[in-house]
């Protein structure tokens, strides 16, 4: 039992590490390439083509929407896995008291120069951060998928005063969700049972799915478009200068490279299989 504890608690590491690697890989691409200064999925209105262009418009949405769910009322807000600090500074610049927190050094870099000293930015893990405070608002935008349910949800009402909010805009499992080549997420059933054992209610619980699953449409086209001729072109030239080194290396590492092609290349990453696995919900319970 020791030692698979030890290989879990690896695994984890090394999986966290990785996303890491994803989350600032995705911040520095939709800059340089679009201008989105966000992580988060868009929020895709009626009208609104669904163009990598138009990626930047379609996240100011989402903050707007998630925005309109949070009530005024709440002035302490603790934003977990801030990012790049978008979402921060907007609550900042219509009157609320922000604290962040996210673990990565890069990320949390962005979001001082954004928002300077008008928030506080912890640099660590949630399931690490303690403190004697307490908030008005627990906030996870795209974040909760990151935590172990149980220990963020006993921090989240030790954190929370007394008819304080817990909020979650994220996606989570489907029961479907078996064979998804769109990783992330808990599983719902499993959410809603460990928050019965904690003193939060429901107070509101929107299924934005339709809204939220564009985003696949437009990363799809993008990756089949653009990365998908440049690994072509990286496999032809390496198998014509290094043949017996390509071969070899496709060998070995068979395995992960199908499992890139077939992540990334098959249109398997699609709204409609994201809408068929995953449910995206704007969340709110109340600290009783």
């Amino acid at each position: 039992m020791p030692f698979l504890i030890r290989s879990q608690s690896l695994r984890r590491k090394k999986r966290d590490a990785w996303q890491q690697v994803g989350l600032v890989a995705g911040f520095l691409a939709g800059r340089h390439f679009v201008g989105a200064t966000d992580l988060h999925y868009g929020y895709w209105s009626d009208g609104v083509e669904h163009t990598i262009r138009n990626m930047p418009r379609a996240q100011e949405d989402y903050c707007r929407h998630l925005l309109d769910h949070i009530p005024p009322g709440l002035t302490r807000i603790l934003d977990v896995g801030c990012g790049a600090g978008g979402v921060a500074n907007k609550l900042v610049e219509r009157g609320h008291h922000v604290d962040c927190v996210s673990p990565s050094p890069f990320l949390n870099e962005q979001a001082r120069t954004l928002l300077g000293d008008r928030a506080r930015i912890f640099e660590c893990k949630y399931e690490d951060f303690d403190t004697t405070e307490t908030y008005d608002a627990v906030l996870f935008c795209e974040s909760f998928q990151y935590m172990d349910v149980n220990l963020a949800l006993a921090k989240v009402a030790a954190q929370l005063r007394p008819g304080g909010q817990l909020i979650i805009c994220d996606f989570f499992r489907a029961a479907l969700d078996d064979h998804s080549s769109i990783s992330g997420g808990h599983r719902l059933p499993w959410f809603y049972e460990a928050l019965s054992r904690f003193p939060l209610t429901q107070i509101e619980d929107l299924d934005i799915t339709d809204r939220t699953a564009p985003t696949f449409t437009v990363i799809g086209s993008a990756f089949n478009q653009v990365l998908l001729p440049i690994w072509q072109e990286v496999e032809g030239a390496s198998q014509a200068t290094h043949p017996w080194v390509f071969k070899c290396a496709t060998w070995f590492f068979r395995r992960k490279l199908n499992k890139v092609r077939t992540k990334y290349f098959t249109n398997q990453r699609s709204a409609e299989n994201f809408k068929k696995y995953k449910t995206y919900r704007l969340m709110r319970f109340e600290k009783r």
